[in-house]
């Protein structure tokens, strides 16, 4: 990864990811699982998918391999995707 992706005003290889067609289909199939409604509150409007964790079972990264452990993400809502990352340790 150059560094120059991080200068202020480009965007990051994670942010271009998050806009790729396949990360849109693994939120499409997280909500779908979910019904649809953030796990915490049962909010059905303003949903992200959230990483439970960024690793697999072996420790190995699951970055750009979501649809392969989808049990390791979850559909909230912007709220509460915001009160977890305050309040969850990182766990990449």
């Amino acid at each position: 990864m150059s560094r120059l992706q991080h200068r202020p005003g480009r965007r990051s290889n994670y942010v271009r990811g998050l806009q790729s067609a396949a990360w849109q289909e693994v939120c499409r199939r997280v909500r779908l699982r979910d019904g649809h409604r953030c796990r915490l509150c049962g909010r059905d409007y303003t949903l992200e998918v959230h990483h439970l964790t960024y690793r697999d079972e072996q420790g190995r990264s699951i970055v750009g391999r979501e649809a392969e452990h989808l049990d390791k993400l979850i559909t909230l809502c912007a709220a509460c995707h915001q009160k977890q990352h305050r309040t969850w340790p990182d766990k990449r």
